[in-house]
C-alpha cells in the first residue's frame, strides 16, 4: 500500500429534502431534523397515507408512475453544488480526464423507470463536465461504496500509468424512492414506517421500517503524493474501502451477525495500516430494520477496539429519510464535510449495508485544515 498515491477527497455535495446543501444537511444530521409529509396519492392497507421524505412536488411527479426525470432533477443539482464546492481547485481541473460513476439502484426494482440510465446520462450531459469515461454501478444500498473502490482502483491504476495530469474522478448517486409503486413494495414486506398492518384488535401501525426518502450526493476524487499538490486543501483523505458479501439473508429465520460488513471494515481499516489517525466518528446506516440494527450492534461489538474512546455515531436516515442506493455516497459526503472542519488528524468509518448481500466500509481521515470554529457555527458558515 505504500507505493500507491493516496486518494484525497477533494470535495463533495449531498442533497435531500431536510438538507437541501451540505451545509444544511449536515446540521439536519447533526439535529436530527427531517422533514417528511404525508404522500399524495399511497394509502396503506387501513387506508392511511404513507409518510414518506420528499422534496416539494407542485407538479404531482411522486402521485403517477415513477419518473426518470425527477431523478436527473436530483443528479443535476448535486453535480451544480458539486461544481460549486471545486471552484478552488477548477482552474487546475481544467485539462484533467473526468471520469464518472453513476451509482443506481438495481434495475429489476420495482419503481425504477426502465428509461433512468439514458435519463441521468442526458442530464449529466453539461459543458462544464466533458466526461472522457462513464462507468454505471447499479445496486442496492452499498453500491456507492463498490463505485468508490472501483474509482480508487481506476485511478490508481492511472497512476501508475503515467506520470501525466492526473484523472479526476466523480461518484454520483441518485435515487427517488417515493412514488406509489416504491411505497408498494416496501408495505407488502412490511418495511414502510407508520404503515397500518392489520392485527385481530385492529389496525396497527408499524414501529419499525422505513420512511422513504429521495436525494442525491457526488463525491471528487484525485490520486495525488501530497495534498500540497492541490489547489487548494482537501476535504478529507481516502485510507481505505472494501466491499463483501453477507452470508445471512435478511429475509430468513436467523439473526445478522454482521458477518460481512465487519469484514468489509476491518480490511478498510488494514489498508490504512499502522499509521493512521484515531477513528472518532462512525456513520451507520440504520435505517429502522430490526435487521440493520442486529447487524451494526454486532458489527461495533466487534470494531470496539479500533474506536477512540468516546466515539460518535451518527444515523443519516433520521434526518434525510432511507436514500436507498444513494445513501452509501450522502453517507461519504456527510462524512467528508465533518472532516474538512476538523484541525486535527481524525478518522471516520461510514459502514454500508443493504438489501442484497453487498456490504461496504470505508475510512476516511481530516487533512487537518479546518478551521478551529465549532462545528455549530460552521455548519451555517
Amino acid at each position: 500500500m505504500s507505493a500507491e498515491l493516496p486518494l484525497w477527497l477533494l470535495a463533495a455535495s449531498c442533497c435531500f429534502p431536510s438538507g437541501p446543501t451540505m451545509a444544511l444537511a449536515d446540521a439536519a444530521l447533526r439535529a436530527q431534523l427531517s422533514l417528511t409529509r404525508r404522500h399524495p396519492s399511497y394509502r396503506d392497507r387501513a387506508g392511511v397515507p404513507a409518510r414518506v421524505s420528499s422534496f416539494p412536488d407542485p407538479d404531482g411527479r411522486i402521485e403517477g408512475s415513477p419518473d426518470a426525470q425527477r431523478w436527473g432533477w436530483l443528479a443535476r443539482h448535486a453535480l451544480a453544488q458539486l461544481t460549486t464546492s471545486l471552484a478552488p481547485h477548477w482552474e487546475s481541473l481544467l485539462d484533467r480526464p473526468r471520469w464518472l460513476w453513476l451509482v443506481l439502484p438495481d434495475e429489476h426494482r420495482p419503481g425504477v423507470p426502465a428509461d433512468l440510465p439514458a435519463a441521468i446520462r442526458h442530464a449529466m450531459t453539461q459543458d462544464l463536465w466533458p466526461w472522457s469515461k462513464v462507468n454505471v454501478v447499479r445496486g442496492g444500498h452499498a453500491a456507492g461504496l463498490l463505485a468508490l473502490e472501483q474509482a480508487r482502483d481506476a485511478l490508481r491504476a492511472a497512476s501508475a500509468l503515467t506520470t501525466e495530469l492526473q484523472p479526476l474522478a466523480v461518484v454520483l448517486a441518485t435515487d427517488a424512492a417515493t412514488d406509489a409503486e416504491s411505497l408498494a413494495w416496501l408495505d407488502a414486506q412490511n418495511l414502510l414506517h407508520g404503515a397500518h398492518v392489520h392485527r385481530p384488535a385492529g389496525p396497527r401501525a408499524l414501529a419499525h421500517g422505513r420512511v422513504p426518502g429521495e436525494g442525491a450526493a457526488a463525491l471528487a476524487l484525485m490520486a495525488t503524493s501530497e495534498a500540497s499538490n492541490l489547489a487548494a486543501p482537501p476535504w478529507a483523505r481516502v485510507l481505505g474501502c472494501s466491499t463483501d458479501l453477507e452470508p445471512t439473508d435478511r429475509h430468513g429465520e436467523r439473526p445478522c451477525v454482521g458477518a460481512g460488513l465487519s469484514a468489509a471494515a476491518r480490511n478498510a481499516i488494514a489498508q490504512a495500516g499502522s499509521g493512521r489517525p484515531p477513528i472518532g466518528l462512525l456513520f451507520s446506516d440504520m435505517n429502522g430494520e430490526p435487521y440493520r440494527a442486529d447487524e451494526f450492534g454486532f458489527t461495533a461489538l466487534r470494531l470496539g477496539p479500533e474506536l477512540r474512546e468516546g466515539w460518535r455515531r451518527h444515523t443519516p436516515a433520521l434526518a434525510s429519510g432511507d436514500l436507498h442506493g444513494a445513501s452509501g455516497v450522502a453517507n461519504l459526503a456527510m462524512a467528508a464535510y465533518q472532516l474538512s472542519k476538523l484541525s486535527t488528524a481524525q478518522g471516520c468509518l461510514v459502514l454500508s449495508s443493504s438489501d442484497d448481500p453487498l456490504r461496504g466500509a470505508a475510512l476516511l481521515a481530516s487533512a487537518g485544515t479546518g478551521a478551529h470554529l465549532p462545528m455549530e457555527a460552521q455548519a451555517w458558515r
